[in-house]
Formats: C-alpha cells, structure tokens, sequence
C-alpha cells in the first residue's frame, strides 16, 4: 500500500480516502470542518471573530489506514465596530457560508449581554449555533442553543490546549500579534474565600475581544458536538 492517500474532501465536512475499488483497502473517514467563533461588543466597543480550523485526516500507519492525530488551527481573525447587530449578523452568516468553510462550519458565539439578541436574531433566520454565557466558577452545562460556561474553565481550556501543542496558529493568521497581547491580559486571582478566578486587563485598542472570541471557539471545539450543518440565507436575498 502506497503510503500516500488520495483523500476526498466532502462538502458535508468529512474526508475519506479513496480506495479505488481495491478491498484490501479500508475506507475510513476523518473529517474537516471550522468554528467560526464570535465575540459581540456594545455599540462603540469592537467585535471579534475567530475561526479555529479543526481536522483529523485518514493516514497510513505501518501499513494500516487510520485516523491522523487531530489539529486545530488558528486561520483566521477580524474586528470590527460601529456597525448594526443587523450587520453583524449578517456578516458572521456570510463568514459561516464562506469558502472554504460554507456547508462545514460550527457557529458559537458569546452569549453574554448583547450576545442573547444576537442569538434571538440568529435564530430567528434559521441559523443553527451555540451561545454560550460566560459564568462563575468550573462547570458547563447545555441546554438547547445556551451553554452557560465557567470563564476559568474556558480560560484553562484554551490554555492547556496551546501547552499540549493541540492547537496552533497558521503561518499567516491575521492579527496574531493582537491575539497573543489580549490573551496575555488574563491573569488568575484568589479571592478573600479562596476561590481563583480569571479576571481580565483591559486595553483601549480592542477590550480582550480576539482572546475572548479565541477562547469561546476553543472551549466550543473541545467540548461541544457539531449539531446539523447547512447553508444558511440571508433574509431578503435567493
């Protein structure tokens, strides 16, 4: 067996290897899919968005056809503000069918204060996504499109995932640098009752808004399951 497959890329998000009708050959399938993650400023302040590309492709191994180890790739980053929710929405709809990521992506954004209307908006137009409200404390629970979240739970998450090298950034992701800066402005403190908490310094160039929408993709892709994907239209537009 040659150690190089010929991989299809399906528009659903999985990737199978061809076979060519050879039965000593398995199929197996991996897949190939993007969370396109977002975080909603007020009116004044920006908005952010990331896109975590998320993949485990069929590979030889020894002669056997096996998944490949999975990687979860930073390719992608924006903000932006002065802009409607109308707009937003809009734009993150347009962002979800994009190429490449049209047909296989995972809309999650955060929940928390205007993220609801944002939701309700997004639901209203038929837009599957998750929502998720940042809380206290470590837990996570779920229910329907509303995930409530510990933020240090989501911090640690993103955290752990970057020390174990199980996601990294692409070569050319934009605003990596501004990433980074906001990531590094968590910081962990203990309280007068000896609970640690995340809290956050915040910067005059954009509030922590990219780590935060980096931190709600990560948490997302680690923890949640995809839910049915498909095209979504704007209203108004055929």
């Amino acid at each position: 067996m040659s150690e190089t497959l010929d991989l299809v890329f399906m528009p659903d998000g999985r990737v199978i290897n061809e076979t060519h009708h050879d039965p000593a050959i398995p199929r197996v399938t991996g897949h190939q899919k993007y969370w396109v993650s977002a975080d909603l400023g007020q009116a004044h302040d920006f908005s952010a968005v990331c896109i975590i590309k998320d993949q485990v492709l069929p590979t030889v191994d020894a002669g056997r056809v096996i998944l490949g180890p999975r990687e979860r790739t930073v390719v992608y980053a924006d903000r932006f503000r002065g802009v409607s929710y109308v707009d937003v929405v809009d734009h993150l709809i347009r962002l979800k069918n994009a190429p490449p990521f049209g047909g296989k992506s995972e809309l999650v954004i955060d929940g928390t204060s205007i993220g609801r209307v944002v939701s309700d908006m997004l639901h209203e137009q038929n837009v599957p996504h998750f929502a998720i409200q940042m809380t206290g404390g470590q837990e996570w629970s779920k229910k329907g499109r509303y995930i409530n979240a510990g933020k240090t739970a989501m911090v640690e998450t993103l955290a752990v995932l970057f020390a174990a090298g199980e996601i990294k950034f692409a070569h050319d992701c934009p605003l990596r640098a501004e990433i980074e800066a906001d990531l590094a402005s968590f910081t962990m403190q203990t309280t007068a009752a000896g609970n640690q908490i995340i809290t956050q310094g915040r910067k005059g160039s954009g509030h922590g808004d990219l780590g935060i929408s980096l931190i709600v993709g990560a948490f997302a892709s680690q923890h949640l399951k995809s839910q049915r994907i498909e095209v979504s239209h704007l209203r108004g537009y055929y």
